[in-house]
């Protein structure tokens, strides 16, 4: 497969309001290394706009997935909410001095 045909495919299926920074279509990723569909490599600089901080596939987020996928893979917590979240929120508020209280979005525009 080349970048170019799934660039076509792209092209005639996205709506062009929804911009890209490279012509580069991953096909995989691990640490801070992508390779694209054509084979070739390339280090993430963007890392998925810091979203994996951690690196692509890092064992223990990997290990994190699998186990959650065990129990359910997703509710959303205004509807039928989890003790995850309640515990990450916890977690986050000890981390910081003073009192707060937490949410999570998916965007930031909520």
């Amino acid at each position: 497969m080349l970048s170019s045909d799934v660039s076509a495919r792209r092209s005639d299926a996205i709506s062009r309001g929804v911009g890209v920074t490279t012509q580069i279509y991953a096909a995989r990723a691990e640490n801070a290394e992508i390779w694209d569909v054509e084979g070739r490599r390339f280090i993430d600089f963007a890392a998925g706009i810091a979203v994996v901080n951690t690196g692509h596939r890092h064992p223990k987020v990997i290990a994190a997935v699998k186990d959650q996928l065990e129990l359910f893979t997703h509710t959303c917590h205004q509807v039928v909410p989890y003790e995850n979240y309640v515990r990450l929120a916890e977690r986050l508020n000890e981390a910081v001095p003073g009192k707060k209280k937490m949410i999570f979005v998916t965007t930031g525009a909520e």
